[in-house]
Protein backbone atom coordinates (compact mmCIF):
# COMPACT_ATOMS: atom_id res chain seq x y z
CA UNK A 1 0.00 0.00 0.00
CA UNK A 2 1.72 3.53 -1.01
CA UNK A 3 0.88 6.06 0.92
CA UNK A 4 0.51 9.95 -0.20
CA UNK A 5 2.89 12.66 1.64
CA UNK A 6 -0.12 13.93 3.63
CA UNK A 7 -1.16 9.89 5.41
CA UNK A 8 3.11 9.47 5.87
CA UNK A 9 3.24 12.98 7.49
CA UNK A 10 -0.13 12.64 9.60
CA UNK A 11 1.56 9.16 10.56
CA UNK A 12 5.17 10.07 11.60
CA UNK A 13 2.89 13.06 13.83
CA UNK A 14 1.01 10.23 15.24
CA UNK A 15 4.30 8.60 16.15
CA UNK A 16 6.51 10.95 17.26
CA UNK A 17 3.05 12.10 19.61
CA UNK A 18 3.42 8.50 21.73
CA UNK A 19 4.78 8.72 25.59
CA UNK A 20 7.94 6.33 24.70
CA UNK A 21 8.97 8.21 21.66
CA UNK A 22 8.95 11.79 23.63
CA UNK A 23 10.79 9.96 26.57
CA UNK A 24 13.26 8.56 24.28
CA UNK A 25 13.94 11.89 21.68
CA UNK A 26 14.27 13.65 25.34
CA UNK A 27 16.87 11.44 26.83
CA UNK A 28 18.81 11.93 22.98
CA UNK A 29 18.39 15.58 23.53
CA UNK A 30 19.67 15.87 27.42
CA UNK A 31 23.11 13.84 26.43
CA UNK A 32 26.20 16.52 26.63
CA UNK A 33 27.27 15.24 23.15
CA UNK A 34 24.45 15.78 21.18
CA UNK A 35 23.35 19.09 22.61
CA UNK A 36 27.19 20.66 21.64
CA UNK A 37 26.35 19.40 18.14
CA UNK A 38 22.74 21.22 18.12
CA UNK A 39 24.16 24.40 19.27
CA UNK A 40 26.95 24.47 16.50
CA UNK A 41 24.86 22.88 14.07
CA UNK A 42 22.40 25.94 14.86
CA UNK A 43 24.97 28.46 15.26
CA UNK A 44 26.60 27.95 11.44
CA UNK A 45 25.50 31.31 9.07
CA UNK A 46 23.97 28.97 6.62
CA UNK A 47 21.54 27.50 9.21
CA UNK A 48 20.99 31.15 11.08
CA UNK A 49 19.83 32.40 7.16
CA UNK A 50 17.52 29.46 6.95
CA UNK A 51 15.82 30.08 9.90
CA UNK A 52 15.65 33.85 9.54
CA UNK A 53 14.44 33.03 5.95
CA UNK A 54 11.97 30.29 7.25
CA UNK A 55 10.47 32.90 9.86
CA UNK A 56 10.17 35.34 7.35
CA UNK A 57 6.89 32.93 5.54
CA UNK A 58 3.76 34.67 6.24
CA UNK A 59 1.99 31.47 6.18
CA UNK A 60 4.87 30.53 9.17
CA UNK A 61 4.19 33.79 10.86
CA UNK A 62 0.25 33.85 11.03
CA UNK A 63 0.67 29.52 11.95
CA UNK A 64 2.84 31.29 14.91
CA UNK A 65 0.92 33.98 16.17
CA UNK A 66 -1.84 31.95 16.12
CA UNK A 67 0.13 29.37 18.89
CA UNK A 68 1.18 32.73 20.35
CA UNK A 69 -2.44 33.55 20.81
CA UNK A 70 -4.24 29.86 22.01
CA UNK A 71 -4.82 28.86 25.84
CA UNK A 72 -2.51 25.94 25.31
CA UNK A 73 0.79 28.23 24.74
CA UNK A 74 -0.05 30.69 27.52
CA UNK A 75 -0.65 27.75 30.22
CA UNK A 76 2.63 26.09 28.74
CA UNK A 77 4.33 29.43 29.36
CA UNK A 78 3.05 30.07 32.71
CA UNK A 79 4.33 26.90 34.18
CA UNK A 80 7.31 27.10 32.91
CA UNK A 81 7.48 30.31 34.41
CA UNK A 82 7.00 28.77 37.89
CA UNK A 83 9.21 26.06 38.22
CA UNK A 84 12.14 26.85 40.53
CA UNK A 85 14.93 26.67 38.30
CA UNK A 86 13.80 28.53 35.67
CA UNK A 87 12.73 31.26 38.44
CA UNK A 88 16.02 31.04 39.80
CA UNK A 89 17.61 31.35 35.98
CA UNK A 90 15.76 34.47 35.55
CA UNK A 91 17.01 35.92 39.07
CA UNK A 92 20.67 34.76 37.79
CA UNK A 93 20.06 36.90 34.03
CA UNK A 94 18.52 39.85 35.92
CA UNK A 95 20.87 40.35 38.23
CA UNK A 96 23.72 40.34 35.55
CA UNK A 97 24.89 44.31 35.35
CA UNK A 98 24.96 44.03 30.67
CA UNK A 99 21.64 42.64 31.31
CA UNK A 100 20.81 45.47 33.65
CA UNK A 101 22.16 47.98 31.62
CA UNK A 102 20.40 46.57 28.32
CA UNK A 103 17.18 46.47 30.26
CA UNK A 104 17.55 50.72 31.20
CA UNK A 105 18.17 51.25 27.41
CA UNK A 106 15.18 49.56 26.47
CA UNK A 107 13.15 50.92 28.67
CA UNK A 108 14.73 54.35 27.72
CA UNK A 109 14.11 54.20 24.23
CA UNK A 110 10.16 53.15 24.90
CA UNK A 111 9.71 55.81 26.56
CA UNK A 112 11.08 58.43 24.32
CA UNK A 113 8.82 57.39 21.42
CA UNK A 114 6.66 59.92 20.46
CA UNK A 115 3.51 57.69 20.63
CA UNK A 116 4.64 56.69 24.46
CA UNK A 117 5.27 59.85 25.47
CA UNK A 118 1.97 61.02 24.57
CA UNK A 119 0.11 57.57 26.26
CA UNK A 120 1.79 59.06 29.55
CA UNK A 121 1.07 62.17 29.09
CA UNK A 122 -2.72 61.57 28.49
CA UNK A 123 -2.59 58.94 31.44
CA UNK A 124 -0.62 61.39 33.79
CA UNK A 125 -3.26 64.17 33.29
CA UNK A 126 -6.38 62.42 34.33
CA UNK A 127 -7.42 63.44 37.98
CA UNK A 128 -7.36 60.06 39.18
CA UNK A 129 -4.15 59.01 38.18
CA UNK A 130 -2.66 62.35 40.20
CA UNK A 131 -4.60 61.62 43.25
CA UNK A 132 -3.41 58.09 43.39
CA UNK A 133 -0.34 59.39 42.32
CA UNK A 134 -0.25 61.80 45.65
CA UNK A 135 -1.36 59.11 47.81
CA UNK A 136 0.94 56.59 46.78
CA UNK A 137 3.82 59.39 47.36
CA UNK A 138 2.28 60.51 50.90
CA UNK A 139 2.41 56.64 51.94
CA UNK A 140 5.71 55.85 50.90
CA UNK A 141 7.60 58.99 52.07
CA UNK A 142 5.59 58.47 55.69
CA UNK A 143 7.56 55.03 55.83
CA UNK A 144 10.98 56.14 55.02
CA UNK A 145 10.28 59.02 57.80
CA UNK A 146 8.53 56.44 60.44
CA UNK A 147 11.83 53.90 60.11
CA UNK A 148 14.20 56.74 60.07
CA UNK A 149 12.60 58.48 63.01
CA UNK A 150 12.04 54.79 65.13
CA UNK A 151 15.72 53.87 64.31
CA UNK A 152 18.12 56.82 65.17
CA UNK A 153 15.53 58.81 67.06
CA UNK A 154 13.85 55.74 69.23
CA UNK A 155 10.62 57.59 68.43
CA UNK A 156 7.32 55.93 67.36
CA UNK A 157 6.23 59.31 66.01
CA UNK A 158 8.76 60.99 62.32
CA UNK A 159 10.42 63.23 64.30
CA UNK A 160 13.82 66.00 63.53
CA UNK A 161 17.10 63.75 65.03
CA UNK A 162 18.48 67.13 65.29
CA UNK A 163 15.97 68.96 67.28
CA UNK A 164 13.47 66.55 67.90
CA UNK A 165 10.65 68.66 65.96
CA UNK A 166 7.23 66.07 65.68
CA UNK A 167 4.85 68.53 65.33
CA UNK A 168 4.41 69.45 61.25
CA UNK A 169 5.31 66.39 59.11
CA UNK A 170 5.43 68.09 56.16
CA UNK A 171 8.48 69.97 57.35
CA UNK A 172 10.18 67.20 57.66
CA UNK A 173 12.98 65.97 55.35
CA UNK A 174 14.81 63.40 54.25
CA UNK A 175 18.79 64.05 55.02
CA UNK A 176 22.41 62.55 53.49
CA UNK A 177 23.93 62.18 56.81
CA UNK A 178 27.45 62.21 54.96
CA UNK A 179 26.71 64.44 52.16
CA UNK A 180 24.57 64.03 49.29
CA UNK A 181 27.38 64.33 46.84
CA UNK A 182 29.68 62.55 49.05
CA UNK A 183 27.85 59.30 49.15
CA UNK A 184 28.51 59.08 45.69
CA UNK A 185 31.65 57.40 46.55
CA UNK A 186 30.78 54.74 49.27
CA UNK A 187 30.82 51.21 47.63
CA UNK A 188 27.93 49.69 49.88
CA UNK A 189 25.25 52.37 48.42
CA UNK A 190 26.90 52.53 44.56
CA UNK A 191 26.73 48.56 44.85
CA UNK A 192 22.53 49.36 45.13
CA UNK A 193 22.62 52.14 42.38
CA UNK A 194 22.40 54.92 44.47
CA UNK A 195 23.15 58.17 42.99
CA UNK A 196 23.43 61.90 44.19
CA UNK A 197 21.31 62.87 40.82
CA UNK A 198 18.29 61.21 42.42
CA UNK A 199 15.29 63.57 42.92
CA UNK A 200 13.62 63.11 45.99
CA UNK A 201 10.68 60.67 45.41
CA UNK A 202 13.08 58.26 43.33
CA UNK A 203 15.29 58.23 46.12
CA UNK A 204 12.62 57.50 48.19
CA UNK A 205 11.68 54.45 46.26
CA UNK A 206 15.03 53.90 45.96
CA UNK A 207 15.39 53.23 49.84
CA UNK A 208 12.53 51.50 50.17
CA UNK A 209 13.22 48.88 47.33
CA UNK A 210 16.78 48.55 48.69
CA UNK A 211 15.39 47.91 52.51
CA UNK A 212 16.37 50.92 54.30
CA UNK A 213 20.10 51.27 53.90
CA UNK A 214 21.91 52.97 55.96
CA UNK A 215 23.39 56.57 55.61
CA UNK A 216 20.22 58.61 55.88
CA UNK A 217 18.13 60.68 58.69
CA UNK A 218 15.07 62.54 59.43
CA UNK A 219 15.87 66.34 59.60
CA UNK A 220 13.50 69.45 59.69
CA UNK A 221 13.83 71.96 57.44
CA UNK A 222 15.46 74.49 59.66
CA UNK A 223 17.67 71.69 60.54
CA UNK A 224 19.00 70.05 57.27
CA UNK A 225 19.69 74.36 56.19
CA UNK A 226 21.62 75.08 59.18
CA UNK A 227 23.47 71.92 58.98
CA UNK A 228 24.34 73.00 55.07
CA UNK A 229 25.48 76.18 55.72
CA UNK A 230 27.33 75.62 59.19
CA UNK A 231 28.30 71.99 58.28
CA UNK A 232 26.49 71.39 61.96
CA UNK A 233 23.54 72.88 63.18
CA UNK A 234 23.87 74.83 66.08
CA UNK A 235 20.06 73.45 67.07
CA UNK A 236 21.31 69.79 67.81
CA UNK A 237 19.86 68.07 70.97
CA UNK A 238 18.06 71.84 71.52
CA UNK A 239 14.19 71.42 71.16
CA UNK A 240 11.90 73.71 69.82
Amino acid sequence: MVLTDEERKAKKREYSQRPEVKARAKARQQKPENKLKVRTKQASPENREREKEYRSRPEVKARQSKYHTSTEYKTRRKELRRRPENIARKKELDARPENIARKKETARKSRSRPEAKARAKAYQSRPEYKTKSKKLRDVQRMKVLQYYSKKLSKSNIPCCNCCGLNRHIHFLALDHIAGKKQMDSEPELIKLGYSSKMQQQVLIRWILENNFPKGFQILCHNCNNAKGFYGKCPMENKPH
